[in-house]
Parts: C-alpha cells; sequence; structure tokens
C-alpha cells in the first residue's frame, strides 16, 4: 500500500488529569474534576490526518503490556492501519501523565527502549510510495542526513515538528539536518531554546536562514510561517480550552494535509491553527483531533477573523 504520509515513531499512552484547582505540591493531595486515558505522543498527527482523509501509515511497535494493547485496540476502534506496526512479545511501555492547568501543562513521562524513527523510515520507505514524511519530534541522528538526501532525490517532502530537546543550532548536525528538511514546526518556547534567542522574531531570523519553510505556532496567538521573503501569520480559534497536550501535533497534521492539496501558506495556517484550536476542547490531541466536516465548519468562522487584515484567505478544501 501507497502512503501520502508516513510517519515513524513509538506510540505513548497519555494519562491525563483535567480539572485541577492548582498545581500539585510535595506532601500535598489535589483532586482534579476529570481524568482520560488516551493515545498520545506521534499518534496525535496520525489520527489527525487520517481523519482529514489523507493515507497515512504509522511505522511503529507495539509491545506485550496493558498500554500497547489499549493503543492498538484503540487503533482498531479508530480505523487506523496496523500494517507497519510490528507486534513484540516483550513489554514496550511508553507513558506519560499530563496536568494541564491554565493553558500550560507539565508532564511525566517513562519509556521502555523502542525502534528509533530513522530505522523505521529506511525500513518502510524502500518498500512503499510516499509523498511526505513527518517526523513528530526533533532527531539528531548521524544517519539522517543520508535520509533526507534520499527523499530529496525521490521527491519526497520531509517535515519535522521539535519538542524539547537540549540541542542548539551550535551543534553542526542539528543545523545540517534542519538545512536538508522542507518543513520545520517548532512551537514559540522550542524555537528559542534552538536559537538561544530571547523572542521568536529573533529565533525566526535564525532558523529562517537554514529552513526553506519555517513555521513557529504560538499557543492562543496563533502561528506564523516564513517562506523565502514572506511571513504569514493566522491567529488562533477562540475556544473555552480544557487541555492543550497535543494540540501543536494536531496543526501539524491539518497543516500538511493543506500542503499536499497544493494551498499557499496561509491557508496551510489557517487549517492549522484552526484543527489546533478546536483539539484542546477536550484532553488529548488524538482524543479531539477534528475530521474533515468539523474542521471546515469552523473553518467559515476563522475566515472571519482574518477579515480585512493583508493576505486574506480563503479556508479552501483538502
Amino acid at each position: 500500500m501507497d502512503y501520502d504520509v508516513l510517519v515513524p515513531g513509538n506510540y505513548f499512552c497519555d494519562v491525563i488529569f483535567t480539572g485541577m484547582p492548582s498545581f500539585p505540591e510535595l506532601g500535598a493531595e489535589i483532586y482534579c474534576q476529570d481524568l482520560h486515558v488516551v493515545p498520545g505522543g506521534m499518534l496525535n498527527t496520525v489520527v489527525a490526518m487520517k481523519r482529514l482523509g489523507l493515507r497515512v501509515g504509522w511505522a511503529g511497535a507495539l509491545g506485550s503490556d496493558f498500554f500497547s494493547r489499549f493503543i492498538r485496540e484503540w487503533a482498531i476502534e479508530e480505523g487506523l492501519s496496523l500494517d507497519l506496526v510490528s507486534q513484540g512479545e516483550a513489554p514496550l511501555r511508553r507513558v506519560t501523565v499530563a496536568l494541564p492547568l491554565h493553558s500550560e501543562r507539565a508532564f511525566v513521562s517513562y519509556v521502555d527502549p523502542a525502534p528509533d524513527p530513522v530505522e523505521l523510515a529506511h525500513r518502510h520507505m524502500k518498500k512503499r510510495r510516499i509523498r511526505h514524511l513527518h517526523f513528530s519530534g526533533l532527531v539528531v541522528d548521524g544517519r539522517l542526513p543520508d535520509l533526507l538526501r534520499e527523499c530529496k532525490a525521490g521527491a519526497v517532502e520531509v517535515s519535522m515538528d521539535c519538542q524539547h530537546r537540549e540541542q542548539t543550532l551550535e551543534d553542526p548536525l542539528l543545523r545540517e539536518i534542519l538545512g536538508l528538511l522542507d518543513l520545520f514546526m517548532p512551537n514559540a518556547v522550542e524555537a528559542r531554546r534552538l536559537t538561544g534567542r530571547a523572542d521568536v522574531d529573533g529565533a525566526a531570523q535564525d532558523l529562517g536562514k537554514i529552513v526553506p519553510t519555517l513555521v513557529i505556532k504560538e499557543g492562543d496567538r496563533g502561528a506564523r510561517c516564513w517562506q523565502g521573503e514572506h511571513c504569514y501569520h493566522a491567529p488562533a480559534l477562540p475556544v473555552t480550552v480544557t487541555d492543550t497536550t497535543g494540540a501543536g501535533d494536531v496543526f501539524n497534521a491539518a497543516f500538511i494535509a493543506a500542503r499536499l492539496a497544493g494551498a499557499d501558506p496561509l491557508v496551510c495556517l489557517q487549517q492549522g491553527t484552526v484543527a489546533g484550536s478546536l483539539s484542546t476542547q477536550r484532553a488529548g490531541g488524538a482524543n479531539s483531533a477534528p475530521d474533515r466536516a468539523a474542521l471546515q465548519r469552523a473553518l467559515v468562522l476563522h475566515t472571519e477573523l482574518l477579515a480585512g487584515s493583508p493576505g486574506k484567505a480563503n479556508p479552501g478544501n483538502f
């Protein structure tokens, strides 16, 4: 089977406590209003892409543990293809506890060793035709430049999110990898950390010299995209926020879906920000990612926010 997008990586199972009155303190106990156990990590993007009509291939692994079984059952109910997912006999636990409060969140995670995304991408790209390769986090690996050059030779676009990483642009390998991407999609905090800049504009200036298309997600401020000499902005859709976990992953899915449909950067931004905004209304990105119909309805409302601004966008279709 061929795919529009290949997403190599390993699942997370998110345990999300919502409605906390305050942040927990050592030696004290608080009670939240609700509890959710949902797929997380790169599955936020995979599920969102599938709901938006893309043929998406998840290349990953599952184990024999409770969390792997939960993810397998959920994926089958969601209609995700597991053709590229290996099944191991040992536990493969990848769990995050998320504590959202006032539009921010803290995480505690545990992971068992698992196949790395470069290995997974190499393994499956040789056997199938794809249009786009997406990494859900920053991958700094000496094998990656050769893979990215193979993608360019085969006319396969490559995008990468960031997530929390300790590397900075002082790392030559990191700079080489970013320069071989087609699309880099950090959030504002990640962009500032990578560049050492105190402001997003400065970070964008540094990253824009390396990456052909740069997208920086700025939460309730929306997102911006730098491409060549142009900078585009789309505001977020005003919503009542329950949980921001996975919103950036859902943004990525909608932006890439629009890009693959040939939309211009402003339309891609609009669809990304709307999808990301919608996903914050429930707990977990995979749990709350909109389908095409829900996204199109919200895009009509979002277009009104752009009325009168430079580069007014039509919501478009994909």
